[in-house]
């Protein structure tokens, strides 16, 4: 008796699938570390760290700013991540879970909610200009130019994801002030060695979709020499900040950041010492725990010494 071909039917859908993959598109966890970063420049600036009513609007702001600006660069990248082993089935547009017009829909929403409550809570032209530029920078400026062109995207695409900090301070005082800025470049300089640390890992995926990081053109020697590079001078930066006068109370932050500013380094240094094959992940892991742990200083600094109220 001849088998019988029968065709797979699709899966039926799914409400609860269906939003975790909104959230795979939003780069939830990502697009958490904008939020949690811009909650801390609002305990810096002092005012409103504990008035709820007032920030949700903001905390609702920040997370739909990164997930519009997410949405369409997996938007743009689908054929890549098609290409790649870690996003193939991951995300949901290269394995045919969400489609483009849907991802489109979401991204314009995204933002749409965030310009709205930046509007309509604080009145913030500024803020809005702030998300407009991070969704526009990272998903037309980084993804569709300097990303498929360019190994220094790894830096200058560093912008949109330090922008959390901006759009908080913006919002909740209509400027942007140099403590503002500061947190930005502490974002800003901790993203290449935090990048490059997964680039070398998954250095093969990357040549295979055809994106030039900087693994790919510049071989591993020069990326861990890079990555050590931005690791000084990312602790160095931590470690001025109390300089400024938002910061100057920081102890806390200041002994915290010296901890882990040495094992940061402690780490680089392993890294290009093992080159060809550096153990690189663990890096990567503690990149994560030190740029939480370094904005979650400054909160606590905040509120010991009064400065959040």
């Amino acid at each position: 008796m001849n088998d019988l071909a029968v065709a797979t039917p699709n899966p039926p859908f799914s409400l609860p699938g269906f939003l975790m993959d909104l959230l795979r598109l939003a780069k939830f966890r990502i697009t958490l570390v904008a939020v949690f970063t811009g909650y801390a420049a609002v305990a810096v600036h002092g005012t409103y760290a504990t008035d709820l009513a007032y920030l949700w609007p903001l905390i609702i702001a920040l997370f739909t700013t990164g997930a519009s600006a997410n949405a369409l660069n997996q938007l743009f990248e689908r054929d890549k991540d098609a290409a790649m082993a870690r996003t193939r089935q991951r995300r949901p547009l290269p394995s045919g879970r969400i489609g483009v017009i849907t991802a489109v829909a979401f991204s314009l929403c995204m933002l749409g909610i965030a310009i709205a409550l930046e509007l309509a809570f604080y009145g913030s032209w500024l803020a809005v200009v702030c998300s407009v530029v991070t969704v526009v920078y990272y998903a037309f400026i980084y993804t569709l130019w300097l990303k498929p062109r360019y190994w220094i995207a790894t830096v200058i695409g560093g912008v949109p994801g330090a922008m959390g900090p901006m759009i908080a301070w913006a919002a909740v005082d209509n400027a942007l002030p140099p403590a503002a800025w500061a947190l930005f470049l502490v974002i800003f300089l901790w993203t290449p060695p935090h990048v490059w640390a997964l680039a070398i890992r998954l250095k093969d995926d990357y040549a295979r979709a055809g994106i030039p990081m900087l693994p790919v053109v510049r071989g591993i020697d020069a990326t861990t020499r890079q990555m050590l590079i931005y690791g000084v001078i990312l602790v160095a930066f931590t470690l001025a900040l109390p300089l400024l006068p938002p910061f100057s109370r920081s102890w806390i932050y200041l002994g915290l950041a010296c901890v882990l500013g040495a094992v940061f380094l402690a780490w680089c240094v392993v890294v290009h010492v093992r080159r060809p094959v550096p153990p690189t992940m663990p890096l990567f892991r503690f990149t994560i725990i030190h740029l939480a742990l370094l904005f979650l200083a400054l909160i606590v600094d905040a509120f010991v010494f009064g400065a959040a109220v």
